[in-house]
This record gives structure tokens, C-alpha cells and sequence, in this order.
């Protein structure tokens, strides 16, 4: 066998495993962006019980998103929310500022927006999401009928775009995977 073809045979196969993987991680992580909108029609109320262990923001931005429980026919049920399309967190520190307060609103493009005014000397972020979302709140949860675990807090998040994004990537992969094996 030619040296070429055990290299594009070998290419071939890491080139198979990446569009795989990248078939994979658009149906397990955002595969629900595109059922979520028509399926989730029924409503109920929800608790926040906690928030999630990971910032959602970025490394240090302190939003932890809550974690919302709710109970359809008796089954306790769990959903992360309400989720952003992206965070705008934005800090102004100054040693001559007494107290840290925080200012929040959300955006017509489901953006968290996050303004921190903090003493750059000795600072302690707080999450934002406690102020929203207060532990043992209410809050509205809308979930699927059929499949409650399928739902989500207060609003529909838009993200098919990352769905499609991930996937167009993965048949790119696998569409340059076999035109390199067929043609070259």
C-alpha cells in the first residue's frame, strides 16, 4: 500500500471521529432548542432551590444560573434557568467606593447585562442571579406535556443557531473527509 494512502487513510479516520463527536455534542447540548418552542406549551410554577456550580458568564463572572425544581403528576422534576444567549458583565472599581452594588437587566437579544461598582481594594462579587431569583421563589416553568423533563424558566431561550452551527461544522468535516479519500 502507498505511503499516501495509509496517510490519507489514517487523516480519514481522526477526520471521521471529529465530525462524529461534533454530530454527537449538537444533538446532546442543543438538540432541545429546536423542540422546545412548539413542544413546551403547558405551564406550572417552580422553586428555586440552589444555583448551578458553574458560572455561566465566563470564568469570573459570577452568574450562576438557578436551579428551578417543579412537580408534574406527582414527579419532581429539575430545569437550569432561565438561560442568556450571551452575558455583558461589566465592573468599575474605586477604593474610595464604600459598598458594592450591582446593577442587571436583560436585552431584547436575551442578553444578561451586569454592572458591578465595587471597592478595588477588598471586593466580593455576588451572584446576580440571587437578587432576580431569591432562593424558595416562584417562578413560571413551561414544559412539554408529553416529556416534562423537557422544559424551560419564564421564557424561551433562542439558541438553534449553535444546534445548526455545530452541525454544519460536522458535515463540513465529514464532507472534507471524503473528498480528500475519493479525489486526491
Amino acid at each position: 500500500m502507498e505511503e499516501i494512502m495509509i496517510i490519507k487513510i489514517i487523516f480519514g479516520c481522526f477526520l471521521t471521529i471529529g465530525s462524529l463527536v461534533l454530530f454527537l455534542l449538537a444533538f446532546k447540548l442543543f438538540y432541545k432548542y429546536l423542540i422546545q418552542e412548539k413542544r413546551c406549551t403547558s405551564k406550572t410554577k417552580g422553586i428555586v432551590k440552589g444555583y448551578t456550580p458553574g458560572s455561566h458568564g465566563g470564568e469570573n463572572s459570577g452568574v450562576f444560573l438557578p436551579v428551578i425544581r417543579y412537580s408534574i403528576n406527582g414527579k419532581e422534576y429539575k430545569v437550569i434557568g432561565p438561560e442568556y444567549k450571551s452575558y455583558l458583565i461589566r465592573s468599575a472599581s474605586s477604593p474610595l467606593t464604600t459598598e458594592s452594588d450591582m446593577e442587571f437587566s436583560e436585552d431584547e437579544k436575551q442578553r444578561l447585562l451586569v454592572k458591578y461598582n465595587v471597592n478595588s481594594i477588598i471586593s466580593i462579587h455576588k451572584n446576580p442571579m440571587e437578587k432576580l431569583y431569591p432562593k424558595d421563589s416562584e417562578v413560571d416553568v413551561f414544559y412539554d406535556p408529553n416529556n416534562p423533563k423537557l422544559a424551560y424558566v419564564l421564557r424561551y431561550c433562542n439558541r438553534k443557531s449553535m444546534f445548526w452551527l455545530m452541525f454544519i461544522c460536522g458535515l463540513a468535516v465529514l464532507l472534507t473527509d471524503i473528498s480528500i479519500l475519493l479525489f486526491l
